[in-house]
C-alpha cells in the first residue's frame, strides 16, 4: 500500500492507474477505523481492481471546536488496518491540501432538499454542509469511478446521494450494510466509550429497531410501534433523542398511521445516549 499526503503525489500515482487502464473506487474515512469501514474497503476491492482510502478529520463538519480536537486519531494503527484489507493507496492529506483557499470552503452547496435540516441536521447545525463540502473536494481529488459509504450512517448517505445527483458528481455510491457486534450494537469508534453495563444497555437499540421494524411489516401504524420502542428503551436506562419511521430518501417522517405519499419503503432512525455517549442507528423497512 502507498501512502500519498498531497495532491501531487495523489495525482501522480493516480495517473499511473490510470495508464493502465486500471479504475478505482474509494471510501472516504476520518480514521479511527473499525470493522465497519473495513468492510467498506472490502467491498470496494471485490469490485474494482484499486482502491483508494482517505483519512482526513474534517474540520468544517464540526461545529464545536472541542469536539475536533478530542475526535481520535491512530495513523499508524489505521494504515496497517487499510494494508490488511487490501487498500492500494492512502490519502492522508494535511487541512491544507484539501481546502488550499477559502474558495474550497466557501463554495455555494447545492440544493439539499431540506435533507440537512432533520434529525441529525437538526441536532448538528451545518453539520452535512461540512459533509458536502469535503466529500465533494475529495471526490474532486481522487476521481474514483465508484465510493462507497455506510448504511449506518443512513442520513449522510442520503445527503451525499443528493448532492451527487444535484452537481453530477460522475460516481457511484454504493451502500454497503451496517456492521454490527455480536450483540447486535452498530459498529462504532464512541462503542470504546462504553462501560460493560452500557454496552448492554446499548445493544437494545438495535433489538428495539428490529421490534419496531417488524410490527410496522406486520401492519403496526408508524406512530404505536416507535411509541412503544421509545418506552422500552426508557425503561432499559437507554435516554432516546429520536426513534421515527421515515422516508429514506427525503428524512420526511412517515404520516403516523401509514406511508408518505404512498411509498414501500422506509427507515427507522434512532439517536439515544448511553453512559453520556450519543449513539446512532437505523433499520431499512419494505413493504410489499
Amino acid at each position: 500500500m502507498e501512502t500519498v499526503e498531497t495532491r501531487q503525489q495523489l495525482a501522480i500515482l493516480l495517473a499511473t492507474w490510470e495508464a493502465d487502464g486500471q479504475a478505482w473506487a474509494f471510501v472516504p474515512t476520518m480514521g479511527a477505523l473499525h470493522d465497519g469501514h473495513l468492510a467498506l474497503c472490502r467491498a470496494a476491492a471485490r469490485d474494482y481492481p484499486r482502491v483508494v482510502a482517505s483519512v482526513f478529520v474534517n474540520p468544517t463538519q464540526f461545529d464545536r471546536a472541542d469536539d475536533l480536537a478530542a475526535y481520535p486519531r491512530q495513523p499508524a494503527r489505521d494504515a496497517e488496518a487499510l494494508r490488511v484489507v487490501g487498500v492500494d493507496a492512502l490519502f492522508s492529506p494535511a487541512v491544507e491540501e484539501v481546502y488550499p483557499t477559502d474558495e474550497e470552503v466557501t463554495r455555494a452547496l447545492p440544493d439539499l432538499g431540506g435533507l440537512d435540516q432533520r434529525y441529525e441536521g437538526a441536532m448538528r447545525p451545518g453539520h452535512f454542509g461540512g459533509v458536502v463540502q469535503v466529500v465533494r473536494r475529495l471526490v474532486d481529488l481522487v476521481r474514483p469511478a465508484a465510493m462507497y459509504m455506510g448504511q449506518k450512517d443512513a442520513q449522510q448517505l442520503a445527503v451525499v446521494r443528493r448532492a451527487a445527483r444535484e452537481e453530477r458528481w460522475p460516481v457511484a455510491i454504493h451502500a454497503v450494510p451496517t456492521v454490527r457486534e455480536s450483540s447486535g450494537l452498530a459498529m462504532s469508534s464512541r462503542n470504546a466509550r462504553l462501560s460493560p453495563a452500557g454496552l448492554a444497555r446499548a445493544s437494545r437499540i438495535n433489538a428495539e429497531l428490529e421490534r419496531a421494524g417488524g410490527a410496522w411489516l406486520a401492519g403496526a401504524s408508524p406512530g404505536s410501534a416507535a411509541a412503544a420502542a421509545k418506552t422500552a428503551l426508557g425503561d432499559a436506562g437507554v435516554e432516546v433523542e429520536y426513534f421515527d419511521f421515515v422516508d429514506p430518501a427525503t428524512f420526511e417522517p412517515l404520516a403516523p398511521n401509514g406511508l408518505t405519499q404512498g411509498a414501500t419503503k422506509a427507515l427507522i432512525v434512532a439517536a439515544a445516549w448511553v453512559d453520556g455517549v450519543r449513539l446512532i442507528d437505523n433499520r431499512p423497512l419494505a413493504r410489499d
